[in-house]
């Protein structure tokens, strides 16, 4: 009596592979971790919170400002923006874009070492 194989194959182009073949795990050594540069990226990134904090209040308090930098934003005026922002006084200038929902202000030191972060805020109008 001729028995049929119950195995069945998965066929793929370059290989065929068995369905109850099971590899083992391969755990890869990781290096021990320094939090030196984590932490010092946290502190950066507080000294750009302040200054996303500093913007924002501004913003709340004076809904004139508010207006302008909206009316300026919605006709294109991008030098307007960003004058206006930069009249706000934070150390950092933002880099701005927007569109017809929102506005976002990305804080990051620029070219200034270490490049380590960025606060991105996101503000919907719409």
């Amino acid at each position: 009596m001729h028995h049929r194989s119950t195995f069945f194959y998965i066929w793929h182009p370059a290989v065929i592979y068995h369905p109850h073949l099971h590899y083992p795990l391969f755990f890869r050594e990781f290096p021990e971790v320094n939090p030196n540069q984590w932490i010092a990226s946290a502190k950066d990134s507080l000294l750009l919170l302040k200054d996303a904090e500093a913007l924002l209040s501004k913003i709340i308090q004076s809904q004139a400002l508010s207006k302008q930098i909206m009316s300026a934003a919605q006709a294109s005026k991008t030098q307007t923006v960003e004058k206006l922002v930069q009249s706000l006084g934070t150390k950092t200038m933002p880099k701005i874009s927007y569109n017809p929902d929102g506005i976002t202000f990305n804080f990051d030191h620029k070219n200034q070492p270490p490049h380590c972060c960025f606060v991105s805020v996101q503000l919907k109008w719409r």
